[in-house]
């Protein structure tokens, strides 16, 4: 069984988990045509339901768990051998060219084979381990999941949903956006079963090649490698390529070995992280001809790829999520918007996957200087600070009267289609605006897309243009599929390239910027924009002679004809 075997594998139980949560609620559809029918009947009968839909998945898929697992071992040793087998041909190959291979003896030599070994038991038991709590975690959640849309369907129902199929819609419509994210990384960022266990048997694979890898060199008395993906490697890792370490970690090596850094020091920094593309060949001081360290074009291009391939896996993500809306919805006008817009991001993904395979046109040399600029105008906006605090920037002044006027408040009766929404977006930004005038800081309000209700507020930010997202911030809007948001723009600018890519990270339905001039602009964004490429273009216009702001606005409608974006001022004609 492959890692992909695996990860597939997975990825079959969460969907039958899900499945068998939604079969349920389906085959209770009967129960709203009988007599007397009321939702708390249904409840107390969906409860009984998840009791035994708890007993089955422990039962089946229990076994299913231990039968995946049993491969681990085997898979992770085939990968050392692999290493061992694939490294003793490159050996053979390098001895044909000239290489004097100095075959090591001693105790210290077969002591390394056996901690090697340990090591290797080691990796296998702790990727089983880390592997059985997130399957745990898996059915815990898959419960857990099932319980909250039991009770949340009837509340949905209470309020006016419509249908039963809408209530149960609605009810399970934060599980089948993020599917059994049941597991939490250290930053916050939660996965699926599936994308852990991908994550974590690749990681495993990769040590245990590296492993085998060493342990030939081991035999030969070679310790020098050199970090050697120059085509598609990790940008993260980008500043190892081209340079010899002597490998203490795999190979056997010692500081004695020359006048070169660990290795380990490089891994202990982040070289081999989970998911790194980069790898190592040995190095032979006297017949090698070393590339050197990468240059500034093709880190460039490196960045470039990355920008791509987040943009990729963000299509691939969202198509996943309708996927399974359209597979799992009940109400038929749910199914028939989610393949469309399924449809949509599977589209978009494949044109992704083609252009990271693919150079674009334009010069990584070209965006590297883009961005060079940028960040050194950016810099400049710092200067004075002590003028820019307490109210004190007269060109962030708000004109209060204007703010409190019958024109300013109409803009927002239209911003959306939800009356509610619209005041509680014009009370937020009024008091955000009155908070910051004469600042350069702002707020930011996230406000429910269906009550209106404010859901939680940043006035307290002392970063310069910008607000930070907090893990209490990231909690609170992870459970909520249908945030508008407002924040306040001193600089009076446009939503920048950071608004577009939150808003499309954390899917917002909509959001808005109020600037101290009074102008508001409306914006959302479906996917992720490289920065650099919107750099690129702003340089590009502000090298015509456009101003800034104007370089802006034409960024984003040049932008929005390429990209799922859009963005809009909002005035009291709308």
């Amino acid at each position: 069984m492959s890692d992909y075997d695996i990860g597939k594998a997975f990825e079959e139980i969460e969907n039958e988990l899900i499945d068998s949560m939604m079969r349920n609620f389906s085959r209770h559809r009967a129960e709203e045509t009988k007599e007397d029918y009321n939702w708390a009947q249904w409840q107390a009968e969906q409860l009984k339901a998840l009791e035994e839909y708890r007993k089955t998945n422990a039962q089946k898929f229990g076994k299913q768990f231990k039968s995946i697992n049993s491969k681990v071992e085997e898979m992770i040793h085939t990968a050392r051998a692999d290493g061992n087998a694939e490294q003793e041909v490159k050996i053979l190959e390098a001895v044909k060219n000239g290489f004097t291979p100095h075959m090591p003896t001693g105790a210290s030599t077969g002591e390394f084979f056996k901690v090697n070994n340990r090591k290797l038991n080691a990796l296998v038991k702790s990727t089983t381990d880390d592997l059985k709590r997130a399957e745990t975690a898996v059915l815990r959640m898959s419960n857990d999941k099932y319980r909250k849309a039991i009770f949340n369907a009837q509340v949905y129902a209470n309020t006016g949903a419509g249908t039963y199929e809408k209530a149960v819609d609605m009810a399970c419509k934060d599980m089948l956006n993020a599917g059994l994210n049941c597991v939490e990384y250290k930053n916050g960022a939660r996965h699926t079963l599936s994308d852990y266990a991908d994550m974590a048997i690749k990681t495993a694979n990769k040590r245990a090649y590296l492993r085998g890898e060493g342990e030939e060199r081991a035999k030969y008395g070679l310790s020098l490698v050199v970090v050697n993906s120059r085509q598609g490697g990790c940008p993260d890792c980008a500043k190892y390529i081209g340079k010899v370490f002597i490998d203490d970690v795999y190979s056997n090596g010692k500081k004695s070995d020359g006048d070169y850094p660990l290795l380990s020091t490089a891994i202990a920094e982040g070289l081999f992280h989970p998911r790194c593309k980069d790898s190592t060949s040995t190095h032979y001081p006297e017949i090698d001809d070393l590339s050197g360290p990468l240059t500034d074009d093709e880190l460039a291009e490196l960045d470039r790829q990355r920008g791509l391939e987040v943009q990729q896996q963000h299509a691939e993500k969202q198509a996943e999520r309708f996927d399974r809306r359209a597979k799992y919805s009940l109400d038929e006008d749910n199914k028939k918007f989610a393949k469309a817009r399924a449809d949509e991001w599977h589209d978009r993904a494949d044109k992704l996957a083609e252009k990271v395979k693919n150079a674009e046109d334009i010069s990584p040399k070209a965006v590297a200087k883009s961005q060079k600029a940028v960040i050194m105008k950016s810099g400049s906006d710092n200067v004075a600070l002590e003028d820019q605090r307490y109210g004190r920037n007269k060109s962030t002044l708000v004109n209060k009267t204007y703010i409190d006027s019958g024109e300013y408040k109409r803009k927002y009766d239209n911003a959306t289609d939800n009356q509610a929404v619209n005041k509680s977006l014009y009370d937020c930004a009024k008091k955000a605006l009155k908070h910051r005038s004469g600042t350069v800081f702002e707020d930011m309000y996230w406000i429910d897309g269906f009550s209106g209700d404010v859901l939680l507020s940043v006035t307290d930010s002392t970063d310069e243009r910008t607000i930070r997202y907090t893990d209490r911030i990231r909690k609170a809007i992870r459970v909520n599929n249908s945030i508008v948001t407002v924040h306040t723009h001193p600089s009076s600018m446009p939503p920048s390239i950071e608004d577009f890519n939150s808003c499309a990270n954390n899917a917002y339905q909509k959001c808005f910027v109020a600037c101290h001039n009074g102008k508001i602009y409306g914006y959302y964004s479906n996917e992720i924009i490289n920065p650099n490429l919107y750099n690129l273009y702003i340089q590009k216009y502000m090298n015509n002679g456009f101003s800034e702001f104007d370089a802006q606005i034409n960024t984003i409608n040049q932008l929005s004809q390429s990209f799922d974006i859009k963005f809009w001022e909002v005035s009291c004609d709308d």
